[in-house]
């Protein structure tokens, strides 16, 4: 396994754990923020795209680790 394998398996890995990031601030915003200063439909614009791009992310990290991990190795050469 070459170091470019690992590094893109790492980066992979990274923008999966971003996406439950992504999902946790939009979910935060939409359902648990009420007691800032902010009003509730600036909350919904900004924390729905929030929710939807980490569920976007969720999928297509997804994908990609499954090809980064489990794919086979003769497929390569």
């Amino acid at each position: 396994m070459d170091t470019n394998t690992i590094l893109r398996q790492m980066q992979g890995v990274f923008r999966f754990l971003m996406s439950f990031f992504y999902i946790g601030a939009g979910i935060f915003l939409i359902f648990f923020a009420d007691n800032f200063q902010i009003d509730k439909a600036l909350r919904n614009i900004v924390g729905i795209p929030f929710l939807l791009y980490g569920i976007y992310r969720l999928y297509a990290s997804s994908v990609a680790l499954f090809r980064l991990f489990f794919r086979n190795h003769e497929e390569e050469e």
